[in-house]
């Protein structure tokens, strides 16, 4: 909370005590004090009767520490607040400081490493062969209450190398971000690929003897690589291919799934659920295309991503 709002908040909160002034009162400080809030008030450092209480405990003393860290208040400058507050005379025991912890679970960057991992497998065709490194060392700190987390990639990113990662602590009783922060996480994808064994003529087709199968590392230049031999064997190239090329859908004749005007099945799939319905489709599509669609019965259109023969999807978060 920033110092105008905290300036705001005390010419409120004097407006309401202005007519205690001359009230007369005990404060006992604590040595130790935790807190959940951003803010520290009275009340939070100080034990004192329930009318004093009423009257002063809700007065600021000062911003909250960061998540699970610690500050030093001192019985001075809680004795100066209540002055200028226009509450006097109080007195105040107890010790000359007190600290003044706020509440948090500190939690490694590597906690996030399953969470992200699951989100690749989950939202692309990447269902083994990842490996998963958080390269961000810095520690999160979150609140002590239920919350549930929110990861997402930052937008325009490929799951390959170095990629950044927003991740979201969610009360689960608000709604509210706890926490919001960004976690860097190095990926690596290693798949049984095909390799050509020889040159390979445009138009041709390809057959089992024109190629084999090695375990290789996927890049930016290679995510589209073919990783099914059914969907390899019989078709033909685009171009010509030297020899120990990785093959890529972009060397063959585009195989399209969908074609435009032909009904199709658009299967919507939240993390629990999936529920499937026939569409339109808008556009012709080859596998991992984006392509309109429009439904049969509502007519709404939306864009899903080709994973088949006739066959599409759309994921709901």
């Amino acid at each position: 909370m920033g110092k105008t709002v905290l300036f705001v908040i005390g010419i409120l909160m004097f407006s309401m005590l202005a007519a205690v002034s001359g009230t007369s009162g005990t404060l006992v400080l604590k040595e130790k004090s935790v807190v959940s809030g951003e803010i520290v008030r009275v009340k939070d450092v100080a034990l004192m009767e329930p009318g004093v209480m009423d009257r002063v405990g809700q007065l600021i003393i000062s911003v909250s520490p960061e998540l699970g860290k610690s500050i030093s208040i001192q019985k001075q400058e809680i004795y100066e607040k209540l002055v200028g507050n226009g509450v006097q005379p109080i007195e105040i025991k107890g010790p000359s400081s007190i600290t003044v912890l706020r509440k948090g679970t500190v939690l490694k960057s590597s906690f996030f490493k399953e969470s992200i991992y699951e989100y690749i497998t989950t939202h692309s065709k990447w269902k083994d062969g990842l490996q998963v490194e958080i390269v961000t060392t810095k520690e999160v700190v979150i609140p002590e209450s239920g919350f549930r987390w929110q990861i997402n990639p930052a937008n325009g990113q490929d799951f390959f190398g170095n990629v950044l990662f927003e991740v979201k602590a969610i009360s689960t009783d608000t709604n509210e971000v706890l926490y919001s922060g960004w976690v860097t996480a190095k990926l690596k994808i290693v798949k049984d690929v095909p390799v050509t064994n020889h040159e390979i003529q445009r138009n041709q087709v390809i057959t089992d003897a024109d190629i084999r199968w090695e375990s290789r590392e996927v890049t930016p230049f290679t995510k589209d690589v073919i990783l099914e031999k059914s969907e390899l064997i019989g078709r033909r190239s685009d171009r010509f291919v030297r020899a120990n090329t990785v093959l890529t859908t972009s060397l063959l004749e585009k195989e399209f799934m969908v074609r435009r005007g032909e009904t199709a099945v658009l299967v919507a799939q939240t993390r629990n659920v999936s529920a499937s319905t026939h569409v339109k489709v808008l556009a012709d599509g080859c596998i991992g295309d984006p392509v309109q669609v429009m439904n049969l019965v509502s007519k709404r259109i939306i864009t899903a991503v080709v994973n088949g023969k006739n066959s599409l999807e759309v994921r709901v978060e």
